[in-house]
């Protein structure tokens, strides 16, 4: 991690707090960030897009992603699971936040494209955000309802929780806890619906 920064903080998250999302994710990474393509599909991007990091609005939401990734359904799978909760402070801006029905309508969207198990609408409408210049998108999180998942596109890399960031490309970060998910969310995860369709994140 970089050093703290010599800039005077104010309390809490600092001056840019009211422009900036707290957001989670999961990870067995020593990293919460990456900068390199796409290996693998995703609701917002296909193999081969630039970086595009998922994460959500609340621990739930990230513990609930992973869970039905990993198609976990019992309380004795999560008994041996201790892995990262990471925190990350991002700034609002431009993000499409699909929650609100302006904006989707705005890019033709409706509310169950951006949890249908088939992905194809979600990562054609990346396509055309990415070309628009919007950064990334705020959503309804698929694996759980009364979440919302962020959708970062482009490289990201983590730098002290409490410095300033300078560069669009550093996101201020930090591991705040290490474990394993409530049992009781087991229960309310949304299973894929599409035997067909993928069973990966969001």
């Amino acid at each position: 991690m970089d050093a703290p920064s010599a800039r005077p903080e104010l309390p809490g998250f600092g001056a840019d707090a009211p422009h900036e999302l707290v957001a989670f994710r999961q990870t067995d990474y020593d990293v919460p960030f990456w900068a390199r393509d796409n290996s693998q599909p995703g609701r917002w991007n296909v193999i081969g897009d630039p970086p595009t990091q998922y994460w959500s609005l609340h621990p739930d939401g990230a513990w609930a992603e992973f869970l039905r990734q990993e198609e976990l359904t019992a309380v004795g799978d999560l008994e041996r699971l201790r892995r990262p909760i990471w925190v990350c402070r991002i700034s609002l801006a431009p993000l499409a936040d699909l929650r609100r029905a302006d904006e989707r309508a705005r890019w033709s969207v409706t509310p169950d494209d951006l949890i249908d198990s088939d992905w194809t609408r979600c990562q054609r409408l990346a396509g055309t955000l990415r070309e628009h210049g919007i950064a990334g998108v705020i959503a309804p999180s698929a694996a759980i309802a009364g979440h919302d998942s962020l959708t970062v596109f482009g490289p990201r890399r983590a730098i002290d929780l409490h410095r300033r960031p300078v560069l669009h490309s550093t996101v201020p970060a930090a591991v705040v806890a290490r474990g394993a998910p409530d049992p009781a969310l087991l229960d309310r995860i949304r299973r894929v619906v599409n035997p067909g369709a993928p069973d990966a994140l969001f």
